[in-house]
């Protein structure tokens, strides 16, 4: 076991100290339930940025049920569990899928996995500043639901990404997670994604819904990314264990991802230049 000192040491000095950024650069990926879609995105928007020379470091923070390895039929080696269990250092976790696209792999199934505790998200953070100055994007995708641990890395980023659905109970989840971040006074940027949308409209109308309940009960005001649709190739690239975005690039979903990348691009460039004056 390495780095248990330096973690104990680290860890006292964080205390409640609040994280202090320069850049905004980490995006966590958040659902209030399974099956939004929320990991398939988060991939394929990695890879997008990936593809248009940006690099993108994509962290498996779901807590032992990951699927990145399984969704790109890669056996990990290492996983954010052996970094938990101080087996291994934040940096050695890093593979290198393309030139422009890192992933660190979650776990999956074990039986003694240690949970990510907020002391732990905290050290975790610690260790990314070491590291973030290589990566102009780090995506986070964290587990569906709404637990200590889980908000506390939401609050920790830079922005929360609530990825959600069209029907009335998505969006009514979306809208818990957000309450419970504003009991915690986060002050990331809150984007959403509709994702798994038969018709346009049906996205702005849940967008709409849950961005006015945020502002009237919350006072929080919301930023829409978009919709992506729902469409048959998205459960056919997951079966062969491919990204849709790699293997099919010119189809519709491909190409309303690859727009919704661009809005990432949009919106960090626009962060910085507000912080430069």
């Amino acid at each position: 076991m390495i780095g248990q000192i330096e973690r104990v040491i680290e860890l006292q000095k964080l205390g409640n100290m609040p994280r202090k950024r320069e850049k905004c650069k980490i995006f966590s990926f958040a659902s209030g339930k399974g099956g939004t879609g929320k990991t398939v995105l988060a991939l394929n928007l990695a890879f997008a940025l990936s593809k248009q020379d940006k690099k993108v470091l994509l962290v498996d923070f779901d807590s032992n049920l990951s699927n990145v390895d399984i969704m790109l039929n890669i056996i990990a080696q290492k996983t954010i569990g052996d970094f938990y269990k101080s087996r291994e250092l934040l940096d050695d976790l890093i593979t290198e899928y393309s030139q422009n696209l890192h992933i660190i792999f979650g776990d999956s199934g074990q039986v003694e996995y240690p949970l990510a505790k907020v002391e732990l998200v905290k050290y975790f953070f610690t260790q990314m500043q070491k590291i973030e100055d290589r990566y102009d994007y780090i995506f986070l995708d964290t587990a569906a639901g709404a637990n200590e641990n889980l908000l506390s890395l939401l609050s920790s980023s830079d922005y929360v990404v609530m990825v959600t659905n069209p029907e009335p109970t998505a969006v009514m989840d979306a809208y818990v997670i957000l309450k419970f971040l504003k009991t915690r006074e986060c002050s990331g940027g809150k984007l959403v994604i509709v994702n798994k949308v038969i018709q346009k409209p049906e996205g702005e109308t849940a967008f709409n819904n849950l961005s006015t309940a945020a502002e009237h009960f919350l006072d929080d005001k919301l930023m829409f990314l978009g919709s992506v649709s729902f469409s048959h190739e998205i459960p056919k690239s997951i079966n062969a264990q491919k990204l849709l975005l790699e293997s099919n690039p010119e189809c519709r979903i491909s190409r309303q991802m690859t727009r919704l990348s661009k809005k990432f691009i949009e919106i960090t460039q626009m962060a910085n230049i507000r912080q430069m004056q």
